[in-house]
């Protein structure tokens, strides 16, 4: 029988269906001001960006020529030795000590009642909670909150410092290393090879984390750390006080034939890119470290480091009378 087609019959006067059963309707309320109110909120944001009325918070300082960004950076350090240091070193502002629930440890005794003497509470927690405070790093069972505070920002440590200081004296400048292992190598090297501070920029850059501080083998907990807001003009100040800028670059000269001065600041770029234009007009000579004819180019951010800080301690250390 051939098929009629036609309209389509009214669905409004369809008979209800009695062969399926009816699911009850959940007892949620809807609101029905949910969507409105959502969109009335991204719509306020979305004005405060464009009218410019979203401004800085009045209690974050304003950062002028060279200073110092914001230090305080509450931050988890896990692990038995980074809680030892960070309880015995000055820049560390101790908060909260977390201890894993039945944990065993020679030192644990020892560490409890350091807190104790500093008035920082201690709370024990089970080992998943450790986890989430550590971000997944490494901390055998015992953590502590610290946030980091050096006595003086960069800008007032340069011109607090005197001829007598100045001499022989090193700093590493790290122009956006975001790789925490870098980071952390590279302040490893810095702090055996005799420099007296490393400077980060306040944004792209890796922080000092758990990752830093384990690359480091904890010599992120021993040497100063400073963030600054603009690397081209802290570069400027240190030339004010009479440092030396060595930017390290593939087209610079070798650093065996460069005559380095001190005191002296050591300029690493980015792991892929380098030194920023500014920062590297910012600097007074460029060097690099030497290859042979059948090396790859360029070297690993934190090995290019640790070469010429090693060439800078050499020539310092021949720049010096013996004794």
């Amino acid at each position: 029988m051939k098929k009629k087609f036609g309209r389509r019959p009214d669905r409004n006067n369809r008979p209800e269906r009695t062969d399926r059963p009816q699911h009850p309707p959940k007892n949620k309320p809807y609101n029905k001001d949910r969507h409105f109110d959502k969109k009335r909120h991204h719509d306020k944001i979305r004005h405060e960006r464009l009218s410019g009325a979203a401004k800085r918070p009045d209690n974050r300082p304003e950062a002028t020529e060279g200073e110092q960004a914001p230090n305080l950076e509450t931050r988890w350090l896990g692990g038995f030795e980074a809680v030892a240091k960070a309880l015995t070193k000055t820049p560390y502002d101790c908060r909260e000590m977390w201890i894993e629930h039945e944990l065993t440890h020679p030192n644990i005794g020892t560490l409890i009642k350091q807190a104790k003497d500093l008035d920082i509470q201690i709370s024990y927690m089970s080992r998943p909670e450790l986890d989430r405070a550590v971000k997944g790093g490494k901390h055998g069972g015992i953590a502590i909150r610290a946030s980091y505070d050096p006595a003086a920002t960069f800008s007032e440590w340069v011109q607090g410092l005197d001829d007598a200081r100045k001499k022989g004296l090193v700093v590493v400048v790290l122009d956006q290393i975001q790789d925490p292992h870098n980071l952390g190598a590279i302040t490893r090297s810095a702090l055996q090879l005799h420099a007296r501070c490393v400077v980060i920029p306040e944004r792209r850059s890796a922080p000092v984390t758990q990752a830093v501080i384990q690359a480091s083998a904890g010599a992120a907990l021993k040497i100063p750390v400073h963030r600054v807001v603009n690397i081209a003009q802290t570069l400027d100040l240190c030339k004010k006080h009479g440092f030396w800028v060595y930017g390290a670059d593939a087209s610079g000269k070798d650093a065996w034939d460069c005559v380095i001065n001190t005191p002296c600041v050591l300029v690493i770029g980015s792991e892929g890119y380098g030194m920023r234009p500014l920062v590297r007009a910012s600097c007074d000579e460029l060097m690099r470290v030497p290859q042979s004819e059948h090396g790859v180019g360029s070297l690993n951010a934190s090995c290019a480091a640790t070469a010429l800080l090693y060439e800078i301690a050499r020539q310092n250390r021949k720049a010096k009378p013996s004794v």
